[in-house]
């Protein structure tokens, strides 16, 4: 049981090593079931040419690189494996040329079919190499090129950085100041974020007061409701009427002691009783004066009988 097993794991791995290698190679546009030969081909420099890259055979891909490695031990010369499809025939005038077909494109290997070949190649010959020109003088215009903007983006450089050269002190100067400017900023940002935190717990105070204040008022409210319903329950209207009655009564008072009836009127009206008193009032002082002089003629004791006295005023007395 566990041999039937492991033999259908095993069979599922070389399904799927065979089918990723058959779509891995139909994506890069080779047929699989064709035979393919083997060649090589050495190149001095095979600077970007790496594994799986094309063969092509004007404009059509009939193979693929399949190993690089150095051909002697001065490590001059790299011999490159090429499989290739077996129907297309190869002579001797053959040329394999390393050539980049665009700027952004990779490296491929080009077969170049030149007239005059006298036999035909067998698997594990080796072609004719050549580097296409274009790419020497691509990568030595693209490096002149390069060099020219670098030097001109130096000079460009230089000649931005000349004025700050003459002028480093104001610019050591200016750096000083900011670097002081950038202190004094964290400094009132600290005592910022202080004033903020100070803040922050006064204003927890004043809710806390004020949710201790509300804790207060809340029993004040509850007297002033009950104060609301005692006054609810006055009869205002009665006592209004009893109001109105007692300033009509003390309204009708004051007409009346205006006027010259009855006695309080006549006494703020008539000035009779006033002159009257007036001359009582000089009457008693008079009395008080003779009394204070003259004291025996009002208290007289004798044994023998008294006289009579002529009164202060020089009137007679009638007896």
């Amino acid at each position: 049981m566990a041999k039937g097993r492991e033999f259908k794991v095993g069979l599922f791995v070389v399904v799927m090593a065979a089918v990723l290698y058959i779509g891995f190679n139909y994506l890069r546009g080779l047929n699989v079931f064709s035979p393919l030969n083997t060649y090589y081909v050495k190149y001095q420099n095979v600077s970007g040419l790496n594994k799986g890259d094309r063969i092509i055979l004007n404009g059509l891909d009939v193979g693929s690189v399949v190993e690089r490695k150095f051909s002697n031990d001065q490590y001059n010369e790299i011999l490159v494996t090429m499989a290739i499809d077996k129907t297309i025939k190869l002579t001797d005038s053959t040329y394999a040329r390393l050539a980049k077909p665009d700027l952004l494109g990779g490296i491929e290997v080009q077969l170049i079919l030149k007239p005059g070949g006298t036999r035909l190649l067998e698997m594990g010959d080796t072609l004719n190499g050549e580097v296409d020109g274009g790419i020497t003088e691509l990568l030595t215009q693209e490096g002149i090129s390069a060099a020219n903007q670098l030097t001109s983006l130096v000079n460009k450089i230089n000649d931005v950085l000349d004025p700050f050269v003459e002028k480093s002190d104001t610019i050591g100067a200016a750096l000083d100041n900011f670097k002081k400017l950038s202190d004094e900023l964290i400094v009132t940002n600290r005592v910022a974020q202080t004033t903020m935190e100070q803040f922050r717990l006064q204003m927890e105070y004043v809710t806390d007061s004020l949710v201790v204040a509300m804790g207060g008022v809340k029993p004040l409210l509850a007297e002033y409701q009950q104060l609301g319903e005692k006054l609810n329950a006055v009869d205002f209207e009665s006592r209004l009427v009893k109001i109105d009655s007692v300033l009509t009564g003390a309204e009708t008072f004051i007409t009346r002691l205006n006027s010259n009836d009855g006695t309080l009127g006549k006494l703020m009206t008539n000035d009779s009783l006033y002159n009257t008193l007036t001359q009582t009032m000089a009457d008693l002082d008079s009395l008080m004066i003779d009394l204070r002089y003259n004291p025996k003629r009002y208290m007289h004791f004798s044994l023998f009988g008294r006289k009579n006295r002529p009164p202060a005023d020089g009137r007679s007395s009638n007896r």
